[in-house]
């Protein structure tokens, strides 16, 4: 008597039991799959490259007498790269510096001069000035000189005035100098800046296209340099997709053609078409700290607003999960417990969905970011029904 009346009290405990386990565990997010409207996406193919990228060239011709480092090597902004042998530069400029004061002192002599030639005029004196032995000399400044003058001989004033003309021409002809020294000073300057290739911005070397001791020409490129604080995504896209995008506008990036898509924004649009292509290029920013390399090739997922399809279904990558290599999702069935599905994903729809084939249907509802632990079996839904056990059980008296 006293095990029956045992076991029957048990009996309404394991059923409470029971209800509870049936209960769903809150914080499950569910997804209903339906179909939705998808927009045609182009593959085009790109390049990565740096947002700033310059390549440096002789300016002058003469021999590398320096190159800071190799392919690879990073430095500041300002930082000295490559150095043209200047020592006939330097040469010269010595020379010009001693023509401007040469010059500088022809000048003074000259103004010197011509203010002789306004205080006391060479034209008036005749040999000697007056007084002591000099009475020759006076007898002609007294005599001589204003006769001739009467007579149209002499013309003291045209003489003082030519003496005048030629002092001042002696005052120009140095200044002249002096501004031509000055100029090949400015000149020779300008070609020792032109010896030294300075780095325009923090960047790193991308080619190096000469070695030392090599003698370079005008023209001849040096070395290529590159930012590397950010990269850019170059396209041609076909001319028809132009008005599909939008500064700003966020595509799907696949460098190398490999998952995962990086988005990347659109930060130009050329406003020209290549008349031979009919391809409009823009530019896509790459986000900070992306791992890339210039010239490395990237697959950009451009939409084409101007075809239109079915709508189709979708899932979202989060309800995806991977067992053995496979893709699967977890399905909600009718009693709200989770059963595992087999999918086949389509195309990857810029990194938030999968356009799915098969594994799932219209309607059917998925387990959205399932959360670690999550197994096959596992009650995250309420069934349509559930029975509550009575709170007493009849016990039958033997």
């Amino acid at each position: 008597m006293l095990k029956k009346l045992s076991l029957i009290a048990i009996i309404p405990l394991c059923l409470h039991l029971i209800h509870v386990s049936a209960q769903p565990s809150p914080g499950y997010e569910l997804y209903t799959v339906k179909p939705e409207q998808v927009s045609v996406h182009i593959a085009i193919a790109g390049t990565v490259s740096a947002r700033k990228a310059v390549q440096l060239t002789a300016q002058i011709p003469g021999r590398i007498s320096y190159i800071a480092g190799s392919e690879g090597d990073r430095f500041q902004q300002g930082a000295l790269l490559v150095q043209i042998d200047d020592t006939a530069l330097r040469a010269k400029l010595d020379s010009a510096i001693a023509n401007r004061d040469a010059a500088l002192a022809a000048i003074r002599n000259a103004n010197m001069q011509l203010n002789r030639e306004l205080r006391s005029p060479q034209s008036r004196a005749s040999g000697a000035a007056p007084g002591g032995m000099g009475m020759p000399a006076m007898m002609d400044q007294m005599f001589s000189t204003p006769m001739q003058d009467s007579m149209g001989l002499r013309d003291r004033d045209a003489e003082r005035g030519s003496d005048l003309v030629a002092r001042e021409t002696q005052v120009s002809q140095a200044t002249a100098q002096q501004r031509q020294a000055e100029a090949q000073i400015k000149e020779i300057q300008a070609s020792l800046r032109d010896a030294r290739s300075i780095a325009p911005f923090n960047g790193v070397i991308e080619t190096v296209h000469i070695e030392y001791g090599d003698t370079v020409q005008p023209g001849q490129p040096i070395l290529n340099y590159s930012e590397t604080t950010g990269y850019q995504v170059l396209a041609d896209i076909p001319a028809r997709l132009r008005h599909s995008l939008q500064l700003g506008d966020a595509v799907a990036v696949n460098l190398d053609g490999m998952p995962p898509a990086i988005m990347a924004t659109i930060s130009r649009i050329f406003p020209v078409v290549d008349p031979q292509q009919h391809t409009v290029r823009i530019e896509m920013d790459l986000p900070p700290q992306t791992l890339a390399t210039v010239g490395q090739y990237a697959e950009v997922s451009v939409p084409d607003r101007t075809s239109q399809q079915a709508p189709q279904l979708l899932i979202p990558k989060t309800a995806v999960v991977y067992r053995g290599g496979l893709p699967l999702v977890f399905a909600v069935s009718n009693d709200g417990r989770t059963r595992l599905r087999v999918v086949r994903l389509g195309e990857d729809l810029g990194g938030s969905a999968y356009v799915l084939l098969s594994g799932v249907r219209q309607g059917d509802v998925i387990v959205n970011n399932p959360p670690p632990g999550l197994k096959a079996g596992m009650q995250v839904a309420a069934p349509p029904t559930e029975a509550v056990p009575s709170e007493s059980v009849p016990v039958n008296q033997p």
